[in-house]
């Protein structure tokens, strides 16, 4: 079986964007019920206290972000990255889309943990 290296079709940036906002919430409200567990469990009693363990809890999660600013540096060995570099260089708009996409994907888990630390502030912020 003679098996042809394809591209791998990449996903539209639309379904990118739903991706990482719903993986952004599911950490929002785990933060949130682990927080909120861990003050249940110690007795806390005011709104307050629980509103600045939640601010705490995005400050954390801001600075597990900090550990995704290198980025993705073995990204440019995935085929699919190859592939894209070597696309028609008279297309500029699929290359600066592709880009994009690269750097989303680089940089998805400080994003990623960025939003979730920044959602998790304004909710203790609003509280």
């Amino acid at each position: 079986m003679n098996k042809e290296k394809r591209p791998i079709k990449s996903r539209s940036l639309l379904s990118q964007i739903i991706r990482i906002f719903a993986v952004v919430i599911v950490i929002v409200l785990i933060t949130t019920v682990i927080i909120a567990g861990i003050g249940w469990w110690s007795g806390w009693q005011t709104e307050a206290e629980f509103k600045s363990a939640i601010q705490i809890a995005g400050m954390i999660l801001i600075g597990i972000g900090f550990l995704g600013i290198k980025g993705n540096w073995d990204m440019t060995r995935s085929f699919e990255y190859q592939y894209s570099m070597s696309v028609s260089k008279d297309d500029a708009w699929k290359r600066t889309q592709q880009s994009m996409r690269d750097f989303a994907q680089s940089y998805s888990f400080l994003l990623i943990m960025f939003a979730s630390g920044g959602i998790c502030m304004v909710i203790g912020m609003l509280m």
